[in-house]
């Protein structure tokens, strides 16, 4: 299993360093950890097109299933782990891989993480009213989402794993 995380890591990076700032991040703005159901993925976005083909295949490789399809005028691809990434409490079973958008700005790297709530978002976003949460996909129909940005990386929170969502 440390030989699997260590060959996912030469892929995608130093997973541990990306949560633990994921982590600190959550508890200095006032989040609980047993306020999360699961960390279903973590996921890492791409700078061109070419090196999300290379990451795809590699993780290929790693992953039990896995699902890709057009979202948002790009590629995204999910896959669920043949081991998930032990973190804590957290056994994370997935991993989000995003094509870049046209005039794309972002690096190659880890750049979020999604949670699933135990209540419903609703009653989340009304817990958490201090925070200024990106609401733009709270109205999505399928799988609707509230988003924080932090200085490094951003945290999503789910009613439904995306795992799940896509069947995968």
């Amino acid at each position: 299993m440390e030989d699997l995380l260590q060959k996912i890591e030469y892929v995608l990076g130093d997973c541990g360093f990306f949560l633990d700032g994921v982590f600190q991040d959550l508890e200095r703005s006032g989040f609980f950890l047993d306020e999360f159901e699961e960390l279903d993925h973590i996921a890492y976005r791409t700078e061109n097109v070419e090196k999300y083909e290379e990451v795809k295949n590699k993780l290929i490789g790693f992953s039990k299933t896995y699902d890709e399809k057009m979202f948002n005028d790009r590629l995204i691809f999910v896959c669920r782990l043949e081991t998930p990434i032990e973190y804590g409490r957290f056994s994370i079973e997935g991993i989000e891989l995003l094509a870049p958008k046209e005039n794309n700005k972002h690096k190659n790297g880890l750049e979020h993480a999604e949670f699933v709530v135990k209540v419903t978002l609703p009653e989340f976003r009304k817990k958490h009213g201090d925070i200024d949460f990106d609401s733009d996909a709270y109205g999505r129909e399928e799988n609707p989402e509230l988003e924080v940005k932090f200085e490094c990386c951003a945290v999503k929170f789910h009613e439904q794993s995306l795992l799940r969502v896509r069947g995968i």
